[in-house]
């Protein structure tokens, strides 16, 4: 990967830092809204990944509100900038709650399914925001870690440098800096993956109560969420700041200059 937004540190200076990379531990425990059906307080998810089945036509702005930790925290997912390739009036997105998404037996993942009509090149820009009561009134400042699972097939994702401060990926990871984007850390990489494999997989940590990044790609994709210590999410080991590796090998933790 470049280092032309990164700076490496040392395995021992990622151990020391640990105790920062913690983030609250959050899975959603019940969808509010959705994009699937919009209903209030559904119980539901979406068995496997999602398909172009579950797309629908939607509006620019909140796409989903879930409860978090059984009412601890809700968490609004706004949806805005799409670029063409991607309208909402043309059934083209999916968020949703999902199960069993390859073999992710987890009902806390977010996945978000795209599908641009006609196929073609797209950018949407996604906000994840914190709050303490269902009304959406009152901010919850919170430290996340947000892991971003599969990035493969040559989709591209991004985290915003402004709301999350460290990015966590495997010493021998496969992702490689996306292309150069103001005020954002990109990733992508070819290949296909799962959302086990660590090396397509990037734990994103940052601290306050709304939270920014782009998804883009040139076709169909499917980006999948976890908001809490990977390890949980892919059985390798419990420490976020070693999640992402577990026994593949060594770990680097890429920070963002100042």
């Amino acid at each position: 990967m470049s280092m032309k937004h990164f700076t490496p540190f040392a395995f021992a200076s990622l151990l020391c830092l640990s105790a920062n990379l913690q983030g609250a531990s959050l899975q959603i425990t019940d969808t509010i809204s959705d994009t699937v059906d919009g209903t209030v307080n559904s119980t539901t998810d979406i068995p496997g990944s999602g398909t172009a089945n579950n797309t629908t036509n939607w509006a620019v702005g909140t796409v989903g509100v879930f409860e978090m930790n059984g009412g601890a925290y809700y968490m609004r997912v706004s949806a805005t900038n799409p670029t063409a390739g991607l309208d909402p009036a043309d059934d083209s997105l999916m968020v949703a709650r999902t199960t069993d998404s390859q073999g992710l037996t987890d009902t806390g993942t977010l996945s978000v399914y795209v599908r641009p009509v006609p196929e073609a090149a797209w950018t949407l820009d996604m906000n994840f925001s914190f709050f303490s009561d269902a009304a959406l009134t009152v901010p919850a400042p919170l430290t996340l870690l947000l892991t971003s699972l599969d990035i493969d097939f040559s989709q591209r994702y991004y985290t915003s440098d402004t709301t999350f401060s460290d990015n966590i990926v495997a010493g021998d990871t496969n992702l490689t800096s996306a292309a150069a984007l103001a005020g954002f850390t990109g990733f992508t990489a070819a290949g296909d993956a799962t959302f086990s494999d660590a090396k397509f997989a990037v734990a994103s940590v940052g601290t306050g109560s709304s939270f920014d990044i782009r998804l883009e790609h040139d076709k169909v994709a499917l980006f999948m969420f976890e908001f809490r210590d990977p390890g949980t999410v892919t059985g390798l080991v419990p420490e976020p700041s070693v999640a992402l590796l577990g026994a593949l090998g060594a770990i680097a933790l890429l920070r963002r200059r100042r």
